[in-house]
């Protein structure tokens, strides 16, 4: 039972589930075709009423017997039943045919295309988010993730094992009645949610986090209270339903997707328009009914369904703000549980399906039970949000709008009567089970401790009580120490929220010599991340290499580049830090430093006014990244990303200062970093970099550029084998070529893992580079052998990724172009790959 609790935590969900006392079920269907009819109205003599899903089929619970139901679907004759007590019942409707003929004889096209082309031309009236100019309200969301007892089968099976062709009793199996009588207990997982949503117009909409309360968990997961599984808007040309984008029934080209149909008019003017894509894909596509006012032909009421292997029902309830003259959305719903085909359906971005694990062995014999009553399949998850207190059009500031969602410091310790004054849904006695179940689990299981644990991995250091450990700084190699060994740590917020201390140390065994780094910062502004610090690092670099004050959160424990790097430079300097974010999603860092650099290779630089092999440099730089299309989200434990948007700038200002604090050159250097990842409807994804930098004013070699290579001419040519490195030219020679001026590009484009077998499935990507580049003065620079890159330089390739092991490949780039070697095989770069790393 705790291995199925773990995993459900994975998923994280809740909505209490309703106890009633009498049930119906059924299919309403075709009494000609026996075909199923979607979404007929079925009314019960209470006028307690649904409408069937997309395969016919609907539930209704009441606290009263149902004696009486009513079914309607446009195009059929009404029909009315008298139960008897019966639990599951197949209604078979008559279709009036002469109603049908009339429609197909006398009306030009479907009535219902009119009614969406009505419905398209109003939406942006009817879209709160562009109709409105403000508004802001309060929403409380339950999340279950529970079964419901009356479903689960706790019948006792006997388990005989065959043998010498005789059955044998072997055991008793209760799972049936053992998970029933927990599930009559407590939920399987339960979470609630308070939150403040603001909008105001031509911003993003923002969410202040109230309360969370999440089972097992002191603390909440941040990362889950930013993922809205409800967010969707049928408005929106494209809407989001449990992480896939679909495009809306009305947008501005949905008659060129989807088919419509009335299946119904309400007294109340209300159209019921059933949606459906037109083509009939491998993969499920979204279908539903929407319900149009004909008042402004807005929407009143949404539904959305994929059905496949999961079945997924979402709907989405508004009600009419006469003063505003606008229909408000009040009420959001979504249920997630086992499907009845085998269609695949996109949730999260991956294709997805259940397989049923039976654990009793293979020379066993069962007594058979109904799929639909094993437990597994009666699991579901279940999410409802309530919006109240809703104000519209009055002064509201969204502040800071590109952080979308912001925690109160106090959301994980709101009082008891701080839930009870929100909960628009009280918590029945399974609920408060539930928490006390899970917390009991997670305080022994230690849920936070793990959570903690991956989370700060997945960033590549490895916590222990109040230091994170660097896991990078573990073990290197490069040709200038041979092997690398050291360790490094930062404070993490257990030591302090306003305070931390970064430091590392190495010893490289070839070099015997022991580089570290030591820094201190302070958090004066929480608001905008601004942390200002003092360090000092003595360290080594490689030459001529593009870098920036912004580096990626991934980390490797290995740099397969070093291995041939063959240039260094020692840099022993004190830095002063500035950081802070503009806005969310546009950072800044500023940085002050002034040390000594010593070449370790042959290197002089020889200008009429200079003349050094060793020199001094004293820097001021200023960088600034964006991130247009990403979201963040402001926690107690620090800014967390939320979307990625996958574009990502990069621009970086530096000056160099002669005759300041001892330094000896005075140049001004701007680098450029231009990255986006597309991802396509097939699924492969597109890869753009463009980067570069530009000098004015004569530059040391430590602050040139080699373009990025990754190439030895070595022989015998197996010698030149090596691994491929992130983003480098596989066949330009280290420090081939030097710039002062230079501009790359390369398109990657990453293709779905081929299905060879169950075991082989290798991923591809096919790899174009190109760089240009030019040196001024290229004779101050002496000791060593370069040329300039003026003609542009090219290289393609191919990656055959996750191909002999798990995470290792290989790759094969040619060069051509006008540095195209005479020797055939001197353009040629053989490489393996590894996919060993974190990525967060």
């Amino acid at each position: 039972m705790r291995k199925l609790i773990f995993y459900i935590i994975c998923f994280v969900c809740l909505s209490t589930s309703v106890q009633a006392q009498f049930h119906i079920s059924g299919v309403v269907k075709d009494s000609k075709t026996k075909e199923i009819l979607p979404y007929a109205t079925v009314i019960t003599q209470k006028n307690l009423g649904l409408i069937t899903d997309a395969k016919g089929h609907f539930n209704i619970d009441s606290g009263q017997p149902i004696t009486k139901l009513k079914v309607t679907y446009i195009g059929y004759y009404t029909q009315e039943i008298i139960l008897n007590r019966q639990k599951f019942i197949t209604i078979y409707l008559k279709p009036k045919v002469e109603n049908l003929q009339t429609v197909q004889l006398f009306s030009k096209e479907n009535p219902a295309l009119a009614i969406m082309r009505k419905v398209i031309l109003n939406k942006d009236k009817n879209d709160i988010n562009k109709a409105l100019s403000t508004y802001k309200y309060t929403s409380y969301n339950k999340l279950l993730v529970t079964a419901s007892p009356d479903s689960i089968d706790s019948k006792i099976d006997s388990i005989f094992k065959v043998k010498e062709g005789k059955k044998i009793f072997s055991r008793i199996d209760s799972s049936g009645y053992q998970f029933k009588k927990e599930i009559e207990k407590h939920h399987l997982y339960i979470t609630e949610k308070i939150s403040e949503h603001k909008h105001q117009k031509g911003k993003y909409k923002k969410e202040i986090v109230l309360a969370s309360r999440m089972a097992g968990f002191k603390n909440p997961i941040y990362e889950l209270l930013a993922f809205d599984i409800q967010s969707f808007d049928f408005y929106q040309n494209r809407f989001t339903v449990l992480g896939n984008s679909y495009k809306s029934p009305i947008s501005n080209n949905a008659l060129n997707f989807y088919k419509y149909k009335i299946l119904d008019t309400l007294t109340n003017n209300t159209y019921l328009i059933y949606f459906k894509p037109k083509k009939n894909k491998e993969t499920v596509g979204i279908e539903g009914v929407l319900y149009i006012n004909n008042n402004g032909f807005v929407i009143v009421k949404a539904i959305a369904e994929l059905k496949g292997v999961i079945a997924v029902k979402a709907t989405q309830n508004f009600t009419f703000k006469p003063n505003f003259k606008i229909w408000f959305p009040t009420s959001t719903s979504i249920s997630i549980r086992r499907g009845n085909n085998n269609k695949q359906i996109n949730l999260f971005g991956n294709k997805i399906g259940f397989s049923v694990h039976d654990e009793t062995p293979k020379d066993s014999i069962k007594k058979k039970t109904k799929s639909r009553n094993n437990p597994e399949n009666q699991i579901y998850l279940a999410s409802n949000t309530q919006n109240f207190d809703i104000e519209i059009n009055t002064p509201i500031k969204v502040k800071n709008p590109t952080q979308t969602v912001e925690i109160d410091v106090n959301a994980a310790n709101r009082k008891q009567a701080f839930w009870n004054k929100y909960r628009t849904d009280s918590l029945s006695k399974r609920g408060v089970q539930a928490y006390k179940y899970m917390d009991s689990i997670g305080k022994e299981e230690k849920f936070e401790h793990y959570l903690s644990l991956s989370r700060k991995i997945f960033k590549g250091y490895y916590p222990i009580k109040n230091f994170d450990f660097n896991l990078s700084q573990l073990i290197n190699f490069n040709n200038q120490e041979g092997l690398r060994v050291g360790g490094g740590f930062t404070t993490n917020t257990d030591f302090s929220k306003t305070f931390k201390f970064k430091a590392y140390s190495a010893y490289g065994l070839k070099d015997n010599t022991i580089k570290y780094h030591l820094s201190a910062y302070a958090r004066p502004n929480k608001n905008t991340n601004t942390w200002i610090g003092i360090g000092y690092t003595d360290d080594l670099s490689e030459a001529a290499k593009l870098n920036f004050l912004f580096e990626d959160t991934s980390f490797s424990l290995i740099n397969p580049r070093n291995l041939n790097i063959g240039q260094f430079f020692n840099y022993k300097t004190t830095q002063v830090y500035l950081d802070f974010d503009v806005k969310s999603n546009l950072e800044s860092r500023i940085q002050l430093s002034n040390g000594a650099y010593e070449t370790k290779f042959r290197y002089q630089f020889i200008s009429p006014s200079t003349f050094v092999s060793d020199y001094n440099l004293s820097l001021a730089t200023m960088a600034l990244q964006w991130t247009p299309f990403s979201k963040y989200m402001n926690t107690p434990i620090g800014k967390i990303r939320v979307k990625d948007g996958h574009l990502k700038i990069i621009a970086q200002l530096t000056k160099s200062f002669d005759n300041v604090l001892d330094g000896d050159f005075d140049f001004t250097q701007f680098n450029f970093k231009i990255s986006q990842k597309i991802k396509a409807l097939s699924k492969s994804t597109t890869h753009f970099l463009l980067q570069g930098g530009l000098i004015f004013g004569d530059a040391p070699i430590s602050h040139l550029y080699n373009a990025f290579p990754n190439y030895a001419l070595k022989n015998p040519w197996q010698k030149r084998i090596n691994l491929s490195g992130v983003n480098a030219f596989e066949t330009m020679t280290f420090n081939e070529f030097i710039s002062d001026k230079y501009v790359s590009f390369q398109v990657r484009q990453s293709f779905n893992r081929l299905k060879i077998s169950k075991r082989f499935k290798p991923q591809i990507n096919v790899v174009s580079r190109f760089a240009i580049g030019t040196l001024d003065n290229p004779q101050f620079h002496r000791g060593f052998n370069f040329k300039k890159m003026e003609k542009g330089y090219f290289e393609s390739g191919l990656e055959v990724n996750k191909f002999l092991l798990k995470g290792f490949g290989f790759s094969f780039f040619y060069r051509y172009g006008a540095y195209h070697n005479p020797k055939f095989e001197d353009n040629i770069a053989v490489k393996l790959n590894y996919h060993f790393g974190l990525n967060f």
